[in-house]
């Protein structure tokens, strides 16, 4: 997360202590996202009922869901079958399956056989390989490649908070599969949202009524939103309203420099763009 002056936003990027809860303990992500603490490889599969951890072995024909041979898993005492994480009631939690070398959450063991909460940030080590977890939004699809909503949130019955407010989030979004992933979830934060595909349409916008915040991607189908961002900040007559851009990391700097308040990186977390929204809109998360 990159800011511009909006200082006070300090979103969870980092390990946290087991047991710590967040203002997601209801929501079910999207995709869980590994990050291979030490490289730059990154581990993304979407969220399932059970998720096996582990190294492949094809003479013994085991093939776990999440595979981590491909990351020197046996050098670094990965067992077969390591661990499951698992979901129930719209949580997640890992359980180690007595693996030879042992499961930490956070730096503490886990007990074989015993479920544990898992949440956003948190640290996961299988033997000496480490990651940390992450809940990203990203669109699911179905096998035609077409958007799907996941039926746990169709039917979630314990929803976010909602804030009693009345702010506006304009989004600025091409891909309606990403749109429709941040719609719902801010949404169901209790904001109003309107969701443009172009920088031409999101100018329409902001000279009928000007919304509180601008969610913004950079990849736009008319004009670069890079574009977007300098005339918001040099030439509107309201230079200062808050914009989150949320990109791709190679685009930080030029983005900053443009005027962002806040860059977020795609994949975003579900409490990341909540977080940063919150404050933006000078709410209380």
């Amino acid at each position: 997360m990159h800011t511009r002056h909006l200082a006070e936003i300090k979103l969870n990027t980092g390990p946290v202590s087991p047991g710590t809860t967040g203002p997601l303990d209801y929501s079910l992500p999207w995709v869980i996202e590994m990050r291979v603490i030490g490289t730059p490889s990154t581990i993304q599969t979407h969220v399932r009922d059970t998720m096996v951890i582990g190294r492949s072995d094809a003479e013994q024909h085991i093939f776990p869901e999440i595979d981590l041979l491909p990351y020197s898993a046996f050098s670094h005492g990965v067992s077969r079958r390591h661990a499951i994480i698992e979901m129930r009631d719209g949580r997640l939690y890992i359980k180690d399956l007595d693996s030879t070398n042992g499961t930490r959450l956070n730096n503490a063991p886990l007990k074989p056989g015993e479920p544990y909460r898992l949440h956003h940030g948190d640290q996961l080590s299988f033997g000496q390989l480490h990651v940390q977890i992450m809940f990203a939004v990203v669109p699911m699809h179905d096998i035609t490649g077409r958007f799907r909503m996941p039926e746990m949130l169709k039917t979630q019955t314990q929803e976010l908070a909602r804030m009693e407010h009345n702010k506006h989030i304009l989004i600025i979004e091409d891909d309606l599969s990403v749109a429709e992933v941040f719609n719902t979830t801010l949404n169901r934060a209790g904001y109003k949202i309107t969701h443009v595909n172009s920088v031409i349409n999101a100018l329409s916008v902001v000279i009928q009524g000007l919304p509180d915040v601008i969610v913004l991607d950079l990849m736009l189908p008319d004009f670069n939103g890079l574009d977007f961002l300098r005339y918001m900040r040099k030439n509107h007559p309201h230079p200062h309203i808050p914009i989150i851009v949320v990109s791709a990391s190679f685009q930080t700097n030029q983005a900053i420099e443009a005027g962002a308040d806040v860059f977020l990186t795609k994949p975003v977390s579900v409490e990341d763009l909540l977080v940063a929204s919150s404050k933006a809109a000078g709410l209380k998360l």
